[in-house]
């Protein structure tokens, strides 16, 4: 084991985030092959291998990488996931595919560490705040747009969302400057409706509504900020929302 590594693993899991020291990873699986002849193939085969064809973000995941035209991409996701529906691995294997990079964030050092030997080196895994790293990524790339923003850092409670929620905007705020026209906004764990909210959390779901007026959600308070402007078109609503910018 390197010592660089021997450090990462030696860290107490949220101490350098609080601090505000990073630590960066590039992916380290230099060799990886990822062949797909669509982007809609490649979001099939990861659901049917690694999750299922039926999971709640199938149709919105499926969509969002098909919007992107398998051109080469600039992806950013915050929350990173080797489980569930291994977000990360579906990003990843789509640069692998198509070309660009694919910027993944987690407060965790955990999820690093399992992945960094998975990924390609087309992949930088960041162990900070999301928000912070996001606003660092806009200073550090000026003029560089996202093509794809994947907010996914903070597990939702449906009965108190407030602050899953408040952290969801801050998180679009830092990234705005570098949503231009065609860019993607994908949040998760904002259903339309209790229908399409898992069977665990629904009768928390349909009470919030009843109190609130709202559905509980990470995008709960992005979705009147956006639906305020004309410079989005909602592109698809049910258990995540995905947004396209005009302009």
């Amino acid at each position: 084991m390197n010592r660089t590594a021997f450090h990462v693993q030696s860290l107490p899991g949220r101490v350098l985030p609080r601090l505000g020291k990073a630590i960066r990873v590039q992916g380290q699986a230099a060799h990886r092959q990822v062949d797909f002849s669509s982007a809609d193939e490649l979001v099939k085969h990861h659901f049917a291998q690694r999750s299922s064809l039926d999971h709640h973000s199938y149709g919105s995941m499926r969509e969002a990488i098909h919007l992107l035209g398998q051109s080469p991409s600039v992806i950013l996701e915050t929350g990173m996931s080797a489980w569930g529906t291994s977000s990360s691995l579906l990003f990843d294997d789509y640069v692998c595919c198509f070309g660009g990079e694919f910027f993944s964030v987690d407060i965790r050092i955990r999820p690093l560490m399992q992945m960094r030997s998975i990924v390609s080196q087309r992949t930088q895994l960041v162990c900070d705040d999301s928000v912070r790293f996001l606003q660092r990524w806009v200073r550090s790339n000026p003029g560089c747009k996202a093509d794809l923003v994947y907010l996914d850092s903070y597990d939702l409670n449906p009965r108190s969302p407030y602050a899953a929620a408040v952290h969801g905007v801050r998180e679009y705020l830092a990234i705005r400057p570098a949503l231009g026209k065609g860019s993607l906004l994908l949040v998760d764990d904002t259903p339309i409706d209790p229908d399409v909210c898992p069977p665990e959390w629904r009768h928390d779901a349909e009470s919030f509504l009843e109190h609130e007026g709202v559905m509980p959600g990470k995008g709960m308070l992005i979705i009147p900020y956006l639906e305020s402007t004309r410079a989005v078109t909602k592109m698809l609503h049910s258990y995540q929302v995905l947004y396209r910018f005009d302009r």
